[in-house]
């Protein structure tokens, strides 16, 4: 038995012998506990750090697969935090190859024929350039900016809820979206024109 189990001793009502329960008390992580529980905050790390929403359900998956592969290690403090590091590193990752499957998407998106647009169909594709033009101007922040930017704007995390995620101090939360608010406010200027309707 691990020492941090503990034994829970049961009073039987025939006589006031104690007997040991065979089952141990942990409070040590599951993976299935940190899965469901985690899950939903690990897509939106996901999206503030610039994932394509096509891609969010695999890289999850892959995230939790590092975790499963890590918790042996894990000393089970701060989970979100852990989580968090792991997200970031394998985000990081994801962005160094985003430009080789731009480069081949790119190529071969002109060879394709595309068929008619329909009126309810041109309403979609502007949405989906202006979601796409916004993808681009996060892009263009540092990544510790747009992370912290997107979970307070758009996924609405607290200060705090940011700060112990990404175990930095409240008061750099603050600076990180104050600087991301400035250079997308001069972003959009440039941008303005494109997002016209």
């Amino acid at each position: 038995m691990s020492l941090s189990a503990t034994v829970r001793v049961v009073v039987t009502a025939r006589n006031s012998e104690p007997v040991v329960d065979a089952k141990p008390v942990t409070s040590e992580p599951t993976f299935a506990r940190i899965y469901d529980e985690y899950f939903g905050s690990v897509e939106r790390w996901i999206r503030a750090f610039g994932g394509r929403s096509a891609d969010i359900a695999d890289l999850a998956q892959e995230i939790f697969i590092v975790a499963f592969r890590r918790l042996p290690e894990f000393d089970g403090q701060n989970v979100g935090g852990w989580l968090y590091q792991i997200t970031r590193r394998k985000m990081r990752d994801y962005r160094r190859l985003a430009w080789v499957k731009h480069y081949f998407t790119e190529r071969n998106a002109g060879t394709s024929e595309s068929p008619p647009v329909r009126a309810d169909q041109l309403t979609q594709l502007e949405n989906s350039e202006k979601q796409r033009l916004l993808e681009q101007i996060l892009n263009r922040l540092p990544a510790d900016q747009r992370a912290a930017f997107v979970l307070f704007e758009l996924e609405g995390l607290s200060g705090l809820e940011i700060a112990e995620v990404q175990q930095i101090p409240i008061n750099t939360v603050w600076a990180r979206i104050h600087r991301a608010r400035q250079k997308l406010q001069a972003a959009a200027v440039h941008a303005a024109p494109q997002l016209k309707p």
